[in-house]
């Protein structure tokens, strides 16, 4: 505990999306091993209360209903927070903070406005992954931060369903089961559909299993690329039904890898412990991929000056993401499928 901080009430922020969750989660952790007596609280809003709800270090989870705005204003206020760490700081974020009378109030750099609503602004570490970033705050306050990690205890129920179905399937525990989350929110963040039906169908011939996963508003996208894979071999094409959160890890958890682009179900699966392929262009791969883990492999151009620009519209052609192969996916997929299984190290200091 650093000298002059008496922490006793410990609020963590991070509303939304399920990534930006889930980068989080290990700072519940690092603040329990220092603070082992304090209330430590989140919040969030639904999905992602799924994930935060899992972790046994933390006291509450909140989970915020944007239609009332008052409301949650109010209940931060009552609840008489030492310390609010904020990490989406964006408008509704702040004024909670500025308002929740917490004797310190910690985010990142960032417009000038957040100078008003915090008393202590944190530099991230450039390039870092989104994780050690947010620990940078941690770290600012004096806090201690060692190892870290993750440990999602899935519920026995949802990891049953998951085994029931793919069961039901005829997927088989004795071939591999390649997950394939191509879906984005972002188009510049998205694969050719027809590489990734060149992938599927390819795996599919070697009796690889396949499954596809989605979540809302993407099922045509994903139903499309199944259907351009084909009937390819004696391999099982695997499209599950619109599934909860946490029937979704199970469903990840059960597969041998995941072939991905810039998404939730990534993040999901680098925290269950799957080794990934991360096709990536305009993201950076630094901070959204763990790259000192080689069983998380980023797959980019890196002939293109571009890389990293992080723009949601490509003012070109999208070399970034079309210039990746097919091939260059299988080779990995295989590289990975060699390799001996190894738990997940613990990452940090």
């Amino acid at each position: 505990m650093p000298a002059g901080m008496d922490l006793r009430r410990i609020l963590i922020i991070q509303l939304r999306r399920i990534g930006d969750v889930i980068f989080t989660l290990p700072v519940i952790k690092v603040l329990r091993e220092n603070c082992p007596q304090a209330q430590i609280d989140f919040l969030v809003e639904e999905p992602a209360d799924q994930l935060v709800r899992l972790d046994p270090a933390l006291s509450e989870t909140l989970v915020y209903d944007k239609d009332r705005p008052v409301h949650w204003l109010r209940e931060i206020r009552s609840r008489r927070y030492d310390l609010v760490l904020d990490f989406l700081a964006n408008g509704r974020t702040l004024l909670l903070t500025a308002c929740s009378g917490a004797r310190q109030k910690a985010a990142f750099t960032g417009p000038w406005s957040r100078s008003l609503a915090y008393n202590h602004l944190a530099r991230a570490t450039h390039n870092a992954y989104l994780v050690e970033q947010k620990l940078d705050i941690l770290r600012s306050l004096g806090l201690k931060v060692g190892s870290w990690g993750w440990d999602i205890r899935l519920p026995e129920a949802d990891v049953q369903w998951a085994e029931g179905f793919l069961k039901e399937q005829g997927v088989r525990t004795s071939r591999p089961l390649i997950a394939m989350a191509p879906a984005s929110r972002r188009a510049t963040r998205r694969w050719l559909p027809e590489r990734f039906a060149e992938v599927a169908r390819s795996l599919l011939s070697q009796s690889r299993d396949v499954l596809f996963l989605w979540g809302p508003g993407e099922r045509e996208y994903i139903e499309d690329i199944a259907r351009r894979a084909g009937d390819a071999g004696p391999g099982r094409k695997v499209i599950p039904p619109e599934t909860p959160l946490l029937r979704l890890a199970a469903l990840i958890r059960s597969s041998s890898l995941a072939v991905t682009v810039e998404n939730g179900p990534k993040n999901l699966a680098v925290a269950l412990g799957v080794p990934t392929v991360n096709i990536a262009g305009p993201n950076n791969p630094g901070s959204f991929n763990p790259l000192s883990d080689l069983s998380h492999v980023v797959l980019r151009d890196e002939t293109l000056g571009c890389l990293g620009c992080e723009l949601n519209a490509c003012p070109a052609h999208h070399e970034c993401m079309e210039n990746i192969t097919s091939d260059k996916v299988l080779q990995e997929i295989e590289r990975l499928l060699s390799r001996p299984v190894a738990a997940p190290a613990a990452q940090g200091a």
